[in-house]
C-alpha cells in the first residue's frame, strides 16, 4: 500500500462515529467526506493494479525480447556451423569416380586387356588446388575461433572489467576485425560500445605494458556515434614534439589517414598475450629476451654509456639495464635521461633499441616500450620513440664497438 492509500485509511477510520452500535443514531455531516475518501481510495486501489499489470506485461515483453536476441544468436552460430560443414564437405565431393556407363549388349572378348585412359594433370592440379583452398579456408577459421577464444580467456583471466569482448572479426595483416567491445561501468552495466575496422596489440615485455590498438572506427553512447580522433589532429601530439625538438613519439605516416583509438591495460604482463596471439603483435615473436652471446654485455654497456656521456652540453643519457642483443639490435633495455645537473627526468623502457646513421649523427630507436615520468607511465605512441644526437661522433661509435655500427668483438 502507497503511502497515500494509507493516509486515506487512517483517515477513513477516524472519521466513523463514536458511537457505532447504537440502533438509532442521526446521519453525520462526516458521512460526504467518508464517501468521498472511499471513492479516493478505491480509485487509487485500481491504479496501482494498473501499474502492476503494466509492469507486468513490460517484463513480459523484455523477457520475449531477450528470447528473441539469444534465438538469433543460436541461428547465426547454427547457420555458420552448416557453411563451414559444406565448405569441408566439398573436398569429398570433388573426388567423385567416373561411372562407367555400361550397355545392354555384351561386350566383344578382346584378346587384350586394354590400358586405361590417362587422367588429364590439368583436372588432377585443379582438383588439388581446389582441396587446399577448402583446408586453407578450413584453417583460417579454426584459428579465427581460437583467437576470440584466447582473447576472452585473457580479459577474463587479468581481469579487464571495462570491457566485454563481443565480436573479433577475421585475422588478417597483422590484426584481427571487425571488432565490437561493450563497454561496461563499474558495477557491470552496458553504457555503450566501441566498434573498429582492426584490432592489434602493442607491448613491451620490458616496461610491462600492453596497448589495445583500434583502427577505423568509433564509439557509442547510447544515440551518439564518436568516431576516432585522426593521430594528425591530435594537438596533444604537436605539443609533445614542440616541447622536446629532439625526441619524436610516433612514425607512422599512415596514422595520420586513419581514426585510432588507444586503450592501455596498465599493470598487465604481455608475455601470455604475445604467446597466445603472436599474429596480433607485429614483429614481437616471442616472449623471452633475445641473445645471440657475441657480445660481452656488461662491457657493451660501459662503452655506450661513455659515448652517450661525452654530449652532455644540456643533459644526457644513460643505459641503465641490458638484457642482450641480437644481431643489430640491442634488446631489453632501460635508458635514463639526466638534466645538466645530473638528476633524473625521466626512464625509458623498450624491448629493442637499433643505433642508425643519420645525415648529421645518430639515432636510438626504440621500440615497443613506454617512458615513465614520475609515477605516470605512458606507453609509446604507435611503439617507437626517437632519440636523436645530432652532435654524435660516428666514427667514434663505430670503432668503439657499437651493434648496428661495427661487427661484435672476436
Amino acid at each position: 500500500m502507497n503511502p497515500r492509500a494509507a493516509l486515506l485509511v487512517l483517515a477513513l477510520a477516524a472519521c466513523q462515529p463514536a458511537d457505532a452500535g447504537a440502533e438509532h443514531k442521526s446521519e453525520s455531516p462526516l458521512d460526504p467526506q467518508v464517501a468521498t475518501l472511499t471513492a479516493e481510495l478505491e480509485r487509487l486501489r485500481v491504479l496501482a493494479q494498473a501499474e502492476r499489470e503494466e509492469a507486468r506485461a513490460e517484463i513480459a515483453s523484455l523477457r520475449a525480447e531477450l528470447d528473441q536476441a539469444a534465438n538469433s544468436r543460436i541461428a547465426r552460430e547454427s547457420e555458420w556451423l552448416r557453411y563451414t560443414k559444406a565448405i569441408s564437405a566439398l573436398g569429398e565431393r570433388a573426388d567423385v569416380p567416373t561411372p562407367a556407363f555400361a550397355t545392354d549388349a555384351p561386350a566383344p572378348v578382346a584378346t587384350t586387356t586394354p590400358a586405361p585412359p590417362a587422367a588429364d594433370p590439368k583436372d588432377a592440379a585443379l582438383e588439388k588446388d581446389a582441396a587446399d583452398a577448402v583446408a586453407r579456408a578450413a584453417a583460417r577459421a579454426e584459428r579465427d575461433r581460437a583467437i576470440h577464444l584466447a582473447l576472452r580467456s585473457l580479459f577474463t583471466a587479468e581481469r579487464i572489467l571495462a570491457f566485454e569482448l563481443m565480436e573479433t572479426g577475421t585475422l588478417g595483416d597483422g590484426a584481427t576485425g571487425p571488432v565490437v567491445l561493450r563497454t561496461l561501468d563499474e558495477i557491470g552495466r552496458p553504457t555503450g560500445s566501441i566498434c573498429a575496422a582492426r584490432m592489434r596489440f602493442e607491448a613491451s615485455r620490458t616496461a610491462r605494458t600492453l596497448t589495445l590498438v583500434l583502427e577505423n572506427g568509433y564509439e557509442r553512447r547510447g544515440t551518439t556515434k564518436i568516431p576516432f580522433e585522426r593521430v594528425g589532429d591530435d594537438p596533444g601530439a604537436t605539443r609533445a614534439a614542440a616541447d622536446d625538438p629532439v625526441t619524436v613519439g610516433a612514425d607512422d605516416p599512415a596514422a595520420l589517414e586513419r581514426g585510432v583509438r588507444r586503450v592501455v591495460l596498465p599493470g598487465i604482463d604481455p608475455a601470455p598475450w604475445i604467446e597466445a596471439l603472436p599474429e596480433l603483435f607485429g614483429t614481437i615473436t616471442s616472449a623471452a629476451v633475445p641473445d645471440d652471446g657475441h657480445w660481452k654485455l656488461v662491457s657493451l654497456r660501459n662503452e655506450l654509456n661513455l659515448l652517450l656521456r661525452e654530449d652532455a652540453v644540456g643533459g644526457w643519457w644513460r643505459l641503465a639495464s641490458v638484457g642482450g642483443v641480437r644481431g643489430s639490435v640491442i634488446c631489453d633495455v632501460v635508458l635514463d635521461q639526466l638534466d645538466r645537473d645530473g638528476h633524473l627526468e625521466r626512464k625509458l623502457f623498450a624491448d629493442r633499441l637499433t643505433v642508425l646513421r643519420e645525415d648529421r649523427g645518430l639515432q636510438l630507436l626504440l621500440e615497443s616500450g613506454a617512458q615513465l615520468r614520475g609515477d605516470r607511465k605512458l606507453p609509446f605512441l604507435d611503439g617507437r620513440y626517437r632519440i636523436f644526437l645530432p652532435r654524435a661522433d660516428v666514427t667514434a661509435w663505430m670503432s668503439r664497438g657499437v651493434p648496428g655500427l661495427s661487427p661484435p668483438p672476436h
